[in-house]
């Protein structure tokens, strides 16, 4: 198993190694890291991104693509070019589709194993609303047909990387219904797929983890309801703690800020942003029993998935999370 953690080259993550690969690849090696998963999209690479540190890639999400895919006429609504980019992902179905290809082969430029991608859907005022009006396999159906076309056009209609599909709590893929997983997967044209279990998100989406060795038999319980080849197929994870619960139930109950849709689009991102970091922690794991979960499921590649701020909390949180897993998995193996 590779052990990675998470990045970007946006500002403030490259800040904090001074904006210099070789002190990224120091921070890997003090920590005895196997390398990064690396957010990229479609714009063109940063110059000097070292390839033999991109282990896998986190490619770009849309949240309101599901919408699009619907209704074509989405494109068209009174709406900031800005703020379509943002939500749909372009400006018409063929854009979206040029950028996520774009975005693929700019994994496969990086020599990346894998690029994540989220199966879901929300737009804003619905992390307030919970008025989604739609089904976790309608989600899966505009999803696979989205994927299917934008693979279709590369050698033998397969992925220049590996797909590795993320769940969230969001309609869309959660990983609480094992049917809904085989019913996306089959309505799939090509191979080259796996997915990526977020253990935080599917804390988040039982809506019952308070305390965190509760939260580890939750996951193992959701897991233990899947397929041998499901499980199989989490070839990824993304760990992080996340004990969201008690307030994830309060927001079943929340109201919409005033005047919410006569703000401006980032002040409305703004405060769906506030939520969505108290619902998604990103907190590290402190008890050893964590270590079940890796063990049970067994991927090749784990992501100590964290927000980072700084460094110094940035070691602080993956030094615990570490611990914690190493100390676990020398337990398991000496039972």
């Amino acid at each position: 198993m590779k052990e990675l953690i998470n990045l970007s080259t946006y500002k403030i993550e490259m800040d904090m190694f001074d904006s210099d690969w070789g002190t990224v690849e120091s921070f890997l090696d003090r920590h005895q890291l196997d390398g990064i998963e690396l957010y990229v999209d479609q714009s063109p690479l940063p110059d000097g991104i070292p390839d033999r540190l991109i282990q896998g890639v986190h490619l770009p999400y849309w949240m309101g693509r599901h919408r699009a895919w619907l209704d074509n006429d989405a494109f068209s609504c009174e709406m900031d070019e800005s703020e379509k980019i943002y939500l749909f992902g372009g400006l018409s179905r063929g854009e979206v589709i040029g950028n996520f290809r774009r975005a693929m082969e700019n994994a496969h430029f990086l020599d990346a194993a894998y690029g994540v991608f989220h199966v879901t859907y929300v737009e804003l005022e619905h992390v307030f609303t919970r008025s989604f009006n739609c089904t976790d396999r309608e989600v899966m159906d505009t999803t696979a047909a989205f994927l299917n076309e934008s693979v279709s056009s590369f050698p033998n209609g397969e992925p220049p990387v590996r797909l590795f599909f993320e769940n969230l709590w969001w309609p869309g893929l959660t990983f609480l219904d094992p049917g809904a997983i085989s019913y996306f997967t089959e309505q799939l044209d090509f191979d080259n797929w796996a997915f990526v279990l977020d253990v935080g998100h599917l804390m988040a989406a039982t809506m019952d983890c308070n305390k965190e060795g509760d939260a580890v038999d939750t996951v193992l319980e959701v897991l233990s309801k899947h397929s041998d080849d499901i499980v199989d197929h989490i070839e990824g994870m993304h760990f992080h703690c996340n004990l969201s619960g008690e307030y994830m139930r309060a927001c079943l109950d929340m109201d919409i800020p005033e005047n919410f849709d006569k703000m401006p689009f980032y002040d409305r991102l703004g405060k769906v942003m506030q939520v969505v970091e108290r619902m998604d922690r990103h907190m590290p794991f402190t008890d050893e029993r964590c270590s079940e979960i890796v063990d049970y499921v067994s991927p090749d590649y784990l992501t100590h998935e964290f927000i980072l701020h700084d460094l110094q909390s940035t070691e602080h949180k993956l030094r615990t999370q570490r611990d914690a897993l190493n100390n676990g998995m020398r337990r398991i193996s000496k039972t």
